[in-house]
């Protein structure tokens, strides 16, 4: 946010509707005494107050804004490290601001993402908010989409849409100047006041952080925070790797992408694709959008007149939306923060983020029973028959067991012995086996299929499946239900698995609506999870939320020192961090694998899905 030092007006021209003027007064927190912060709420003569953050490095909070219908107060916080005191200092700035204002009874506050400026309040400035309402909660639209904005301003009929765009183009970013904050305050202001969303405003529960308990508090703002550093991560612009060969017919532009981390996706509204084109060695750009997208051919409404010879590139400009699993994962923690959603009295959220509080595990629809090793397909060394006792017990204290070792220890192993060993026993006990990645859970099925147990399902998106990964799935190819098969019913459930009671998927597939009848019939009782090392610990919450009825255990397995290398780099790492215990094996032997390079003057830069150093 560019600093701005004096006072100024600012003209609003996102509603039809014309409004006067409104001053900005932008102040330094060190600058703000009681009488500025009190004159301000006086303007508040409606008690209605609009919030509006800006998020600068590691997305911390370091402005705010606060709208009256005649008056924003911009209020820049300086940026400190490590964890802010809890304690206020009663003169500071935020102090004044948090008890004449966000924790004031007289005021509401009305904020686009209400749940974010509460986490960041808390994380970022040791605030609490009492009262607050989170505006996008007026629609079910995607909180990152255009849509969701229109709908928190009233609809796109009583608005100037370009502007709308262009006030909200660089979301909540520091790199906005102060007018854009103070406008998007004002704007949740004056969305606060619209007759036409009284009442859908009226029936949103408020977010009221100061009746949270620390601990409660942390873990939710801690998972809303992670959340966005990782979106914050995805990048803003992606070359599609496409074929040279394309047709071009009715306006529509028909290609073929060429590699599956950069392929053309379906879009959000804020996302375009820019096409370089050449014909007799001159350039010209259009633009379009995918019209239909099956496997690696996609089908583009290019938008203007399309003449080139040759596609010199493809480029899709805009971030991409929340994966369904990211957008459950916000819903669940935003009625948490409305204190709407008992998560936080689940037991297994309580046992893994809450540690001090006490915990009621849940009584077993189906009798647990005591399920002894049976694995004869090869010797279990002694880790690796304690590990598989652990996934077998049903003791409390084995509710939540983890499980670590190195690369070549037996993990896979270990999974495979406790699947047959569970199904061994004629129970209606069931197994999901489930991994960050489609590659991972590809090899903990050929590893079950290895020791002779065929008797699983293996759910696979057809994005991925379809016309890119077929040729993985050859061993298990009978096993496999690919995303457009999913039933559409229970009976449609059970003659697709054929009795089958361990079901194999990602971790976001869980997420996946459509796999509710597979639920039905195959409950998710226990979890393993493979590579667990390599999944954000947030990313458990729309498992732990959405099955909590039949959720029984869930075990962890695998290395937070994961390494797959060549022998040279092993060796050096398997000195210094795993005292020599740690063996590669590798088909790259050659200690020229391993080359330092000096980039002391490099910059590091996003490119795609990964970082360059130039």
């Amino acid at each position: 946010m560019a600093d701005q030092t004096q006072p100024f007006n600012i003209t609003q021209d996102i509603f039809l509707e014309r409004h006067p003027t409104v001053r900005v007064y932008p102040y330094q927190e060190v600058q703000l005494t009681q009488k500025i912060v009190s004159d301000f709420a006086l303007t508040a003569v409606d008690g209605i107050i609009g919030v509006a953050p800006a998020y600068g490095a590691k997305c911390a909070l370091v402005a705010l804004a606060l709208a009256t219908s005649t008056t924003v107060l911009t209020v820049r916080f300086p940026q400190t490290k490590g964890t802010p005191s809890r304690k206020n200092k009663p003169n500071s700035g935020r102090a004044l601001v948090g008890d004449s204002i966000l924790c004031h009874a007289d005021y509401k506050k009305f904020a686009f993402k209400a749940d974010k400026v509460a986490a960041s309040l808390y994380l970022d400035l040791g605030q609490r908010i009492t009262d607050a309402v989170d505006l996008f909660s007026v629609s079910t639209a995607d909180r990152q989409s255009l849509d969701a904005i229109m709908a928190a301003l009233g609809g796109e009929t009583t608005l100037n849409k370009p502007s709308t765009i262009q006030l909200f183009k660089h979301e909540e970013s520091d790199k906005a100047p102060t007018a854009t904050i103070a406008m998007q305050a004002w704007a949740a202001w004056r969305a606060a006041t619209l007759p036409s969303l009284a009442k859908r405003l009226a029936r949103i529960p408020r977010i009221n952080t100061q009746v949270m308990a620390e601990n409660a508090l942390t873990f939710l703002a801690k998972t809303i925070r992670d959340a966005e550093r990782l979106d914050a991560l995805k990048p803003t612009r992606v070359r599609n790797d496409v074929s040279g060969d394309f047709s071009h017919k009715g306006g529509n532009l028909n290609l073929s992408c060429t590699r599956y981390k950069t392929r053309i996706m379906r879009m959000t509204a804020r996302q375009t694709l820019e096409i370089e084109t050449v014909k007799n060695g001159k350039r010209d750009m259009v633009k379009g959008r995918p019209i239909t997208v099956q496997g690696r051919a996609a089908t583009i409404g290019v938008q203007g007149t399309f003449n080139g010879s040759k596609i010199k590139s493809v480029t899709t400009n805009g971030k991409e939306g929340n994966t369904t699993a990211e957008a459950l994962r916000a819903h669940v923690v935003l009625d948490a923060m409305k204190g709407t959603q008992s998560i936080l009295a689940h037991a297994f959220v309580r046992k893994i983020w809450l540690p001090t509080e006490s915990v009621l595990w849940p009584t077993s629809r189906v009798p647990r029973r005591l399920m002894p090793l049976q694995f004869k397909n090869r010797p279990l060394n002694g880790s690796q028959k304690l590990a598989v006792n652990a996934i077998l017990s049903i003791s409390e204290e084995h509710r939540i067991t983890v499980i670590h070792g190195p690369p070549g220890t037996g993990k896979t192993t270990v999974i495979a012995a406790a699947v047959r060993s569970t199904m061994a026993v004629h129970s209606d006990q069931t197994l999901w086996l489930v991994a960050q990645s489609n590659v991972a859970v590809k090899n903990i099925a050929e590893k079950l299929a290895d020791v002779d147990f065929v008797d699983f399902k293996l759910l696979v998106s057809k994005d991925f499946h379809f016309d890119w990964h077929e040729h993985l799935y050859g061993k298990i190819v009978h096993n496999v239900i690919r995303s457009d098969d999913f039933p559409e019913d229970r009976v449609s459930a059970e003659r697709l698995l054929l009795g089958s009671r361990v079901i194999l998927c990602t971790l976001s597939m869980l997420s996946n609506h459509r796999i509710r009848h597979i639920a039905l019939c195959v409950p998710v009782q226990t979890v393993i999870v493979d590579e667990a090392s390599q999944i954000e610990v947030g990313d458990y919450v729309p498992l732990l939320s959405t099955y909590k009825p039949t959720l029984q255990k869930l075990v962890f397995i695998g290395d937070n020192r994961q390494h797959r290398m060549p022998i040279h780099i092993g060796a050096f790492i398997s000195k210094h961090v795993y005292d020599k215990r740690l063996q590669s094996v590798h088909k790259i032997t050659s200690a020229l694998a391993c080359r330092l390079v000096d980039v002391s003057k490099g910059r590091e830069s996003s490119a795609g899905h990964s970082w360059v150093v130039s």
